[in-house]
C-alpha cells in the first residue's frame, strides 16, 4: 500500500499537475516527502524546517488566520488536521483566501462511518478503557461524507473526487487500500476545488420550510466590531 502522504500528494499533483507553490497545513509531524515544487510548511509548533521545504511557520490553525497574502498558492496538502482544530470551518476558509482561484485542497479526514468507528461507539463501555487515550483527546469532530460537502460548500469549495487510504480487518491479516471505495476506508482523501465565495449562514426549520439566516460561520470579529468593543 502507498502510505498516505504519498497518496496525499499524488492526488494533489493529479488534479493541480502545474501547482508550483503549494502549502503543506499542519506539516510538523509528518513532512511530506513526495510534495514537490516551492512548498511552505505551518503548524501550531515550531520545527526544524525540511530540507526540501521553502518556508515553515508557527501558526496557531486554531486562530484560523494564515499569514500569507491572497490566492498566493496553486495548491494546499492537509493530513488528518481538520478533526483537531476547534473552528473548522474558519480555518477552511481562511485556506480559501490564500489559495488561487480554481486552486485544489486536498485532505484526509476520519471516516466516522468506518466498520470498526461503529463498534466502539456502539459498545462504547465495553471498549472505554481498551482504546488509546489519544483517541479520547485529539479529535474535535469528524465529518461524514455529506457533512464534508456541507462544510466544503459553505466555505467557497466544491468536493471533485475522493481516495480511501487504508481497510483492517481487525484481528486479521486482511489489509488494502480501497482507493476506489473511500465509503469503507479508515481515512478519506477529499479533493477540494476553490470555485465559489463563501456562504455565511445557518439553517433552521419552521413551518415545514427551510429557512437560512445570515450567520458569522467563521467566529472571526469584524475589525470595526472589535474597535467598537474595545
Amino acid at each position: 500500500m502507498v502510505d498516505k502522504q504519498t497518496l496525499i500528494a499524488e492526488t494533489l499533483y493529479r488534479h493541480a499537475p502545474g501547482a508550483e507553490v503549494v502549502l503543506d497545513v499542519g506539516y510538523a509531524q509528518n513532512p511530506n516527502p513526495a510534495l514537490r515544487g516551492k512548498i511552505y510548511g505551518i503548524d501550531i509548533v515550531a520545527d526544524e524546517k525540511p530540507a526540501h521545504y521553502h518556508e515553515v511557520r508557527k501558526v496557531d490553525l486554531n486562530l484560523c488566520t494564515i499569514p500569507y497574502e491572497d490566492g498566493f498558492f496553486d495548491a494546499a496538502g492537509m493530513g488528518c488536521v481538520l478533526a483537531h482544530v476547534t473552528n473548522p470551518f474558519g480555518l477552511l476558509e481562511e485556506l480559501h483566501r490564500v489559495l488561487k482561484d480554481g486552486a485544489v485542497l486536498v485532505l484526509s479526514s476520519p471516516n466516522p462511518n468506518y466498520y470498526w468507528e461503529t463498534v466502539l461507539n456502539v459498545f462504547f463501555h465495553q471498549f472505554k478503557h481498551r482504546v488509546c487515550r489519544a483517541k479520547w483527546e485529539e479529535h474535535f469532530c469528524e465529518f461524514s461524507r455529506y457533512n464534508m460537502r456541507t462544510i466544503a460548500h459553505r466555505a467557497g469549495f466544491s468536493v471533485v473526487d475522493e481516495v480511501g487510504t487504508s481497510f483492517h480487518l481487525v484481528k486479521t491479516g486482511l489489509r488494502f487500500q480501497p482507493r476506489r471505495w473511500p465509503g469503507i476506508s479508515y481515512e478519506i482523501i477529499y479533493v477540494l476545488k476553490k470555485d465559489r465565495t463563501p456562504r455565511h449562514y445557518t439553517t433552521f426549520e419552521q413551518g415545514g420550510t427551510i429557512r437560512r439566516v445570515p450567520s458569522n460561520l467563521s467566529g472571526k470579529v469584524p475589525p470595526l466590531v472589535r474597535k467598537e468593543a474595545q
